[in-house]
């Protein structure tokens, strides 16, 4: 009997493991049955229109695994590129939810749910997801940008500037870009209530934070002539062209006014000259024009335009040339038709925009410092070309 059990028992613990085993297969398939049930079920209802519940079967489904995260944001992103913001949200709010994720899936997460409060209009909740990450390795500038974003949103300038040691130590352009000109905001609202002490210490801190902040200087040169320091002025506009080329068209008369207070209108247009050799803009084409006329006569004028149009013809240009012309002009029907052709010049671009944005194109014929498409600062340049400088 004894030997009949020993016999046996090699028999029992092979019907075991192999009872075992088809438990376990049937668990297995029990699972993924119901998976699929439920993934189907989700399935339906996505294509039937019913998001809401689809959305949480398939979440139910996707149970948030370290193999299944990216599938979670795969299915958020795509509703946030379809608009469907809540939806959007709450994909996001559930992997937050998920305890055991690694920390760069949580990040993430947190990441996108961000910009989900952001794209919603929930700067609050926006805020307050980013300010958690702004020690992440990953997220840490990320967050920071859309912070400056926020409160360029809802102009707290303070705000922003709080953040300054964190942007300094990034060495972020962009970012140092945005405080200086959080600084020149601060600096306008000083000036419009007449604290010209603390308008220059912000304007020379927006200039440390960014040397090339035309903006800046454009406020200072303001400031000083203001007060009649028309050499600081001076100084000033001269930055702003070694700063922005593009934008100096905008300050070409304001330039020549503070060297005409100091009686350097020589000193003046030879820097004018110099900036249409380098840059061949109609506006400095057009005051280095009434320099030669005054100095050398009409016909002297005349044969520079000329050779400056032929070089690069502008519309601009080109409506000064008529007006030289009437200047000159002894009949009194040829007058008439040179002034009907000058008004429509004029008429024509006046329906076009005077500025581009150089990041995103938008284009108007007001200039702003923050574009109002794409929110970037001091990309509002004069449009150059036929049409423009």
């Amino acid at each position: 009997m004894l030997e009949l059990l020993f016999l046996l028992l090699p028999v029992a613990m092979g019907y075991g493991w192999f009872m075992g085993r088809n438990s376990v297969k049937q668990n297995d398939h029990s699972a993924k049955q119901a998976l699929s049930i439920k993934y189907s079920t989700g399935l339906n209802y996505l294509l039937s229109n019913q998001q809401d519940k689809a959305i949480d079967y398939l979440l139910e489904a996707l149970k948030v695994e370290d193999d299944t995260v990216e599938a979670h944001f795969a299915m958020a992103n795509l509703f946030r590129r379809r608009g469907e913001l809540d939806r959007a949200l709450k994909v996001h709010e559930h992997l937050v939810r998920q305890k055991h994720l690694p920390a760069k899936d949580k990040q993430q997460a947190a990441y996108e749910l961000g910009k989900d409060f952001f794209s919603a209009g929930l700067y609050d909740r926006a805020e307050a997801m980013f300010e958690k990450l702004l020690k992440s390795k990953h997220y840490g500038l990320k967050s920071l940008d859309y912070l400056m974003r926020i409160y360029q949103s809802t102009k707290d300038w303070s705000k922003g500037i709080s953040h300054k040691k964190a942007i300094v130590k990034t060495k972020d352009k962009k970012l140092l870009h945005n405080l200086a000109n959080f600084y020149c905001e601060l600096a306008t609202t000083a000036l419009a209530e007449d604290n010209f002490i603390e308008v220059i210490e912000l304007l020379e801190l927006a200039l440390i934070y960014d040397a090339n902040s035309c903006r800046a200087n454009w406020l200072l040169a303001q400031i000083y002539e203001k007060h009649q320091q028309f050499n600081e002025a001076c100084r000033c506009y001269q930055d702003i062209y070694l700063q922005d080329k593009e934008f100096f068209p905008d300050v070409i008369d304001e330039m020549q006014n503070c060297y005409h207070q100091l009686d350097a209108d020589d000193e003046y247009f030879k820097f004018i000259r110099k900036v249409y050799d380098e840059t061949g803009g109609s506006s400095a084409l057009i005051k280095y024009l009434s320099h030669l006329e005054a100095k050398y006569g009409n016909e002297k004028a005349k044969e520079f335009i000329l050779l400056a149009l032929k070089k690069r013809p502008t519309i601009k240009g080109f409506k000064h040339f008529i007006k030289m012309q009437m200047v000159n002009s002894t009949e009194h029907d040829n007058t008439e038709n040179l002034d009907m052709i000058k008004e429509l010049i004029g008429a024509y671009l006046n329906l076009k925009p005077r500025y581009s944005c150089r990041t995103c194109g938008f284009n108007s014929s007001k200039h702003y410092w923050a574009c109002p498409s794409c929110h970037d600062w001091e990309q509002l340049k004069p449009v150059r070309g036929l049409e423009g400088e």
